[in-house]
């Protein structure tokens, strides 16, 4: 492939892919290899040094670590990662840190390639993708601490909006005051956490309720609503209509 510097980079190869998770404190001792290891973090906060930057780890962070560098990662909360390993030059256009943008490209790529087990072509496929975007990330200007902030709060929403989850523990887990939260939303996104929470409740709940006969109960509780009446309330808040009359008409109740 031919770079803008006139450098020819071969294609990268996949040698494995695989999933780790890791308990508070369980940390993963210093170690290299002999081909990049692409990580994608899941979930869980993590201080991973690498070579000799050290860097902190939420959910959709990406660290690329050239072969032949030392690196670990010390578990601060508990974590889970996706991880890759693959065959590329050292010079390879690479990203050394990115994050994932608001639709989760990079984690489907990754997830699909560490569950694509059977068909080498759609691998080298899913990796030419991966590798086309990672490439882009490392021509793009880095993202400010406020827009990594905004990026690594919607990952945690949509990793943990079925649980409950709170605005504050959000904050928490980020290290920045609830206010500060709040003011990075309103400058970056033009709303408010909360919105953008409820707003990720609501489209998996709408899903639920358009393509399946669950009973409202059952899907207030997977998408995280506190009872059926809160569940109800958004709905009609956001669509104009009840929940029972946004049933595909495949799942409703035939009348009594």
């Amino acid at each position: 492939m031919q770079e803008a510097t006139g450098l020819v980079h071969k294609s990268p190869r996949l040698l494995g892919a695989g999933v780790h998770t890791a308990a508070p404190g369980k940390d993963y001792p210093s170690h290299a290899h002999t081909s990049w290891e692409l990580v994608y973090y899941v979930r869980g906060r993590i201080t991973c040094p690498v070579g000799d930057t050290t860097y902190d780890a939420t959910p959709g962070t990406v660290l690329l670590t050239p072969p032949n560098t030392w690196h670990a990662e010390q578990s601060r909360t508990g974590y889970a990662n996706r991880f890759l390993q693959v065959e590329a030059a050292t010079t390879h256009p690479w990203p050394r840190l990115c994050y994932d943008d608001a639709d989760h490209t990079l984690r489907r790529v990754f997830d699909a390639l560490v569950r694509e087990t059977e068909s080498e072509e759609l691998r080298k496929l899913l990796l030419a993708e991966l590798d086309l975007r990672l490439r882009r990330a490392a021509a793009t200007p880095p993202a400010t601490p406020a827009e990594q902030l905004v990026a690594q709060a919607e990952q945690l929403f949509e990793e943990r909006f079925a649980t409950g989850l709170r605005v504050s523990q959000v904050a928490a887990d980020l290290g920045i005051s609830p206010s500060g939260l709040r003011a990075a939303f309103a400058r970056l996104r033009n709303t408010s956490p909360l919105a953008a929470l409820q707003a990720v409740r609501l489209r998996h709940a709408l899903a639920h309720i358009r393509n399946s006969t669950l009973p409202l109960q059952v899907v207030a509780d997977l998408t995280g609503y506190h009872s059926v009446s809160h569940l109800t309330r958004h709905i009609k808040a956001a669509t104009g209509s009840p929940p029972g009359a946004l049933r595909s008409t495949e799942f409703r109740k035939p009348p009594t």
